[in-house]
């Protein structure tokens, strides 16, 4: 008997949510394009400015996109969620970590440094699966972690957005692979935190 309702599938699974992925993939070029012809110089100087005036605040914002300080949160929730016997949430738990080797993997191959924006894109198009209702705070959070990797990294804007969209690809791979892999033991989006 199932006590926690229906399991939604994945969004590779369907036709639907794979072309939505493409079409996202698809339109992502030419903003991505526009912005490194046009607006890189300038968000250039800008991130030089913000890291001159205020270095503190953006190191401590870069914190939210550091590889160890997902790996150590994604640790240390599953721990808490498994002692506690929250099924659903330690397996987030458990795609958050695994965000972490996907995200170093693309930070690699386009900047060649595991130290890029696609940690952010991954945590947050994670936590946008698990619990949708809050994208609009989990944009905005992860629009700064993404900035402050740029400014603190030195990173164009372009690389910057690039990775953080290739980086939110992992967790849908993941999705599909956990439930591919374990359908008796599904990630559950939208539930309470403590399922």
């Amino acid at each position: 008997m199932d006590l926690m309702g229906p399991v939604d599938r994945p969004v590779l699974a369907g036709g639907r949510g794979r072309l939505a992925v493409l079409a996202v993939a698809i339109g992502a070029i030419l903003p991505i394009a526009i912005l490194r012809d046009a607006a890189d110089p300038h968000l250039a100087s800008w991130a030089t400015r913000a890291r001159a005036e205020s270095p503190h605040a953006w190191e401590w914002l870069a914190v939210l996109g550091s590889p160890l300080a997902v790996l150590l949160a994604a640790v240390a929730g599953f721990g808490i969620a498994a002692s506690r016997n929250w099924p659903n949430t330690a397996r987030w738990m458990g795609v958050l970590a695994l965000c972490v080797p996907w995200a170093a993997l693309v930070d690699i191959a386009v900047g060649g440094t595991a130290r890029g924006a696609s940690t952010v894109g991954a945590v947050v198009m994670a936590l946008v699966l698990w619990q949708p209702r809050v994208w609009p705070v989990l944009a905005a959070v992860g629009t700064l972690g993404a900035a402050a990797r740029m400014v603190n990294l030195g990173v164009p804007a372009s690389a910057a957005a690039t990775e953080a969209l290739l980086g939110a690809l992992g967790p849908l791979v993941i999705e599909f692979g956990w439930q591919t892999v374990s359908p008796a033991n599904p990630l559950r989006r939208a539930a309470a935190l403590r399922t």
